[in-house]
């Protein structure tokens, strides 16, 4: 497990001691507003001073943010590296990887981004071999990078004390604070992510207590990475699981996957999207993400409420590449009626840290909200609610 150090609301070095009063957080707030910069415009000045752009890491990473880079930075990537040897000489996301050994040779010529989650050896041999550019790159501040140059101050920072405001352990803030001194203060301290970083996603047993007839409604599905982790911490005690992907392909995994299962006959699984609406979407081919609304794949989306309006669910998961409010509008229903918990990403739009607690503590008002983050990165926030 990695350390969770907790860092501190005043800069991102130190230990929080203790949550401050929403007047002392919204002056902390909007000073580290005040210092926002145009992250998009940073990168591309730091590209435009380097002969070649180089991506390190030839995985997941790379194959999440290569379609935003090039929407919104448009500089063509012009190499990737690796240390894993197979991968030398061969193309990736249109770019040839280089070995270790090959980067030596135009470190000073190139602009170096680590595309790999285990990030800190890399930087540390980058550094070390005397690369002048090295930096950690962010797929979801590029995307929000405009919004956070021209929205109100005022407005954001009422918005985040009100989250603050409801947010029910010390951990929670921890998180909180982690993700704003990363956006606003990243170059700052790299490991900002890694000291709140936990394990145990959908299901941390400090918030989540699982029972034995529960009713699982996993939205945004994969190929069933979730429901297997749900299963086998319910030692297939459970009523019935619902789960909905929108992706044709990860959905013929999901359901051979499924297919598996001693328990297959209480698995229901769709291949639909969440939505706040019934309609035809097009959504981005990935081989972990489906966004909706771009891309050349296309598929359905409808609401959970007019799906499962005579169901029974007792908890809710949702990672859904930012459609998550939306398909939360699409749930009201469900959840004001049925008070279930849940699990909700929200690190795809900055604006959902406090769009989505908001709005579930608008149709649940007594419900807690809890944060939890998963990865040295920008993925894999998580909102709690429990009622």
């Amino acid at each position: 497990m990695v350390a969770t150090t907790k860092p501190s609301i005043h800069g991102a070095a130190a230990d929080v001691e203790s949550p401050l009063s929403p007047e002392l957080m919204r002056v902390h707030i909007e000073a580290l507003l005040s210092r926002r910069k145009n992250y998009l415009q940073e990168v591309k000045d730091i590209v435009a001073c380097h002969e070649f752009v180089v991506f390190y890491g030839c995985g997941a990473i790379l194959n999440s943010i290569v379609e935003t880079w090039d929407t919104h930075v448009g500089r063509k990537i012009d190499f990737v590296c690796d240390s894993d040897r197979e991968k030398w000489g061969h193309v990736f996301c249109g770019a040839t990887c280089l070995s270790p050994q090959e980067l030596l040779a135009i470190k000073h010529r190139c602009a170096v981004f680590v595309t790999i989650g285990d990030f800190k050896p890399v930087f540390e041999w980058l550094k070390q071999n005397d690369f002048i550019s090295v930096n950690q790159i962010f797929k979801y501040d590029l995307e929000t990078s405009n919004y956070l140059a021209t929205a109100s101050i005022g407005t954001i920072a009422d918005n985040l004390v009100s989250t603050y405001n409801l947010l029910s352990d010390r951990h929670s803030v921890s998180v909180f604070n982690a993700i704003l001194n990363r956006i606003f203060c990243s170059q700052e301290d790299i490991d900002v992510m890694a000291r709140v970083c936990d394990n145990n996603q959908y299901f941390p047993s400090e918030i989540i207590q699982l029972q034995a007839d529960e009713t699982f409604l996993d939205v945004g599905g994969y190929d069933g990475d979730t429901l297997r982790d749900f299963v086998s911490r319910t030692s297939g005690h459970f009523s019935r699981i619902y789960v909905f992907e929108v992706d044709r392909h990860n959905f013929d995994r999901l359901r051979d996957n499924v297919s598996l299962l001693p328990c297959s006959d209480r698995i229901s699984i769709y291949n639909l999207g969440a939505w706040d609406s019934e309609c035809d979407i097009s959504y981005s081919i990935g081989h972990s993400q489906s966004t909706v609304g771009i891309g050349e794949g296309h598929g359905h989306v409808a609401r959970l409420d007019d799906i499962l309006c005579n169901e029974k669910i007792s908890f809710i998961k949702m990672d859904i590449e930012g459609a998550e409010l939306r398909a939360l509008v699409g749930a009201q229903g469900i959840i004001s009626s049925q008070r279930p918990r849940l699990a909700i990403c929200i690190y795809h739009k900055f604006s959902h840290l406090w769009e989505i607690p908001l709005y579930v503590h608008s149709i649940m008002p007594e419900c807690k909200i809890y944060l939890r983050h998963y990865t040295t990165l920008e993925y894999e926030t998580v909102c709690y609610a429990v009622s």
